[in-house]
């Protein structure tokens, strides 16, 4: 009854304007002083939150047009902010893996050196509970299994045979009887102290959103989940795919693909390339077609970026025009892949996020350097995709807490046998009664997007398949490193460079010859 009596005396026009600039107040705080990281990432789940309750109120059915325009502008604004405080918490938490018998700082004069890094105790807890063994995800993050080993012990993740999966109402009321016992200003490490000392074992990202949810200066988000009625409806697997790139290894031209089932949540491709031109999407969506029996997907929701036309007009094409095959939105609505964006970046991506912005600060990778991009794509791609090959297979075998434990391969096939899917025999589903809405997950994360109309063109030197066959038949990308890949790019940037002098050197004594 008490969170129901302050849900009555939350007033949008009077308390949301507030509640909002505190939320801004304490961003500005964050960027002026030396906070905790800690800190920072809560901040960051209240955000989060916020931008998803102004989106809730907007989408009310009672909310003039220029009212909705001004809340789909407020939540924009909050969006920007958000994505500037992930970047700020990237830039200055703990950089990711060097792996030797000696670790070796990072030089602060920003001379050309060798980074060090360090895993976050986060990512092993991701990837710990994917399912993954210690040995194997020091294979997928590319160190040896003593550096994993190490880092375990030092977290204190040894008897981590998986976590909790705890409701989040009764996560709220555990956490919730905590901070009233202790304040409110109680930081995320105590209540997860204190929730191991209860037995209960809960990842930290999980402590964090429920701490926003139950924090009494909080109340507008308890409001927010009472008015937000429409739920994620889909009725079959295959009904509805949903499709994005992820940019968060943009600044050095690298694009993931992705697509997820909304149904089942299973992952039907992820992949990183060099470019996100629309025939690179395309062949990623026919090869998942063909994976399961050329079993297209009924309709497919999409950004409106200039990558997707491709899939766009096939869809078409093998569906038929008039009935959605394709709903092209903003990425407001297309929540179902932004939540496995961010399972994808804490699980995969921040790694090598981290890593490349280490190369930077050493002087061994210029951004704007073609010479080293085109090093780093031949290198790192293939390591990055191995992560994510990884990661899809955990993914779609983990178990689902909010679906009764299944995982989403389960989800699909048990869908797909179901003797009442029209999509099992090649028919059509049922047309959908919102096409705008379809596939909508009001409670999904908040998309922290980029331009979606923004080219990324694979990057080209001169003679560039003569460079690719000499440095793959030298070296191979996926060996063995002792720094995560980054001696590898060392080496074959020299053999790069080497090969390059001596294309050019070759080139000038034929010119000089023929002249004389």
């Amino acid at each position: 009854m008490a969170a129901m009596a302050d849900e009555e005396v939350f007033n949008v026009e009077n308390d949301l304007p507030l509640f909002l600039e505190s939320v801004l107040d304490n961003v500005e705080s964050i960027f002026q002083s030396d906070v905790d990281l800690e800190v920072a990432e809560s901040h960051a789940e209240v955000i989060d939150q916020s931008i998803r309750l102004i989106r809730s109120i907007s989408e009310g059915a009672d909310v003039e047009t220029q009212d909705k325009m001004n809340l789909n502008t407020l939540a924009t604004v909050f969006t920007d902010v958000l994505s500037l405080l992930h970047h700020r918490n990237a830039i200055r938490s703990p950089t990711t893996v060097y792996e030797n018998k000696t670790e070796v700082a990072t030089e602060a004069n920003g001379c050309p050196g060798r980074p060090r890094f360090v895993i976050r105790a986060e990512m092993l807890e991701e990837l710990r509970e994917l399912g993954f063994s210690w040995t194997k995800i020091g294979e997928i993050l590319g160190v040896s299994r003593w550096t994993i080993h190490r880092r375990v012990a030092e977290y204190g993740l040894e008897n981590m045979t998986g976590f909790h999966h705890l409701p989040d109402e009764e996560l709220d009321e555990k956490v919730k009887e905590f901070i009233l016992n202790h304040g409110c200003t109680t930081g995320q490490c105590y209540v997860e102290g204190y929730l191991k000392s209860v037995g209960l074992r809960i990842q930290r990202k999980r402590i964090r959103e429920s701490m926003a949810r139950v924090d009494p200066h909080n109340t507008a988000f308890r409001w927010g989940i009472v008015i937000s009625r429409r739920q994620y409806q889909v009725s079959w697997p295959n009904s509805l795919w949903h499709l994005d790139g992820h940019h968060s290894l943009i600044r050095w031209k690298m694009v993931i693909h992705g697509c997820i089932d909304g149904y089942s949540r299973r992952i039907m491709f992820l992949r990183c390339s060099a470019n996100n031109l629309a025939e690179t999407v395309l062949e990623l969506f026919l090869d998942a077609v063909k994976m399961d029996g050329n079993l297209w997907p009924s309709r497919i929701r999409v950004d409106k970026g200039v990558e997707n036309v491709l899939v766009c007009d096939a869809m078409i094409q093998a569906r038929g025009e008039g009935r959605g095959s394709f709903i092209a939105g903003p990425s407001t609505h297309n929540q179902r892949i932004e939540r496995l964006w961010r399972d994808v970046f804490r699980c995969v991506c921040h790694l090598y996020y981290y890593i490349f912005y280490a190369m930077e600060s050493t002087g061994i990778l210029d951004a704007n350097n073609p010479v080293h991009l085109f090093t780093l794509h031949l290198i790192f791609i293939p390591r990055i995709n191995k992560a994510l090959d990884e990661f899809r297979e955990a993914f779609n075998h983990h178990k689902v807490r909010t679906e009764r434990n299944c995982s989403p391969n389960q989800m699909w096939i048990n869908g797909m046998f179901h003797p009442d899917n029209p999509l099992a025999h090649a028919e059509l589903d049922e047309e959908p009664y919102d096409l705008e809405m379809y596939g909508h997950d009001p409670h999904g994360p908040s998309s922290v997007g980029s331009d979606n109309n923004v080219i990324v063109e694979a990057v080209h030197l001169p003679h560039d398949n003569l460079l690719t066959s000499f440095i793959l038949e030298t070296i191979d990308p996926l060996q063995q490193s002792h720094e995560m890949g980054v001696d590898i790019y060392t080496e074959a940037l020299e053999l790069v460079v080497l090969k390059i002098d001596e294309i050019t050197n070759s080139y000038t004594e034929s010119t000089l010859i023929h002249i004389f």
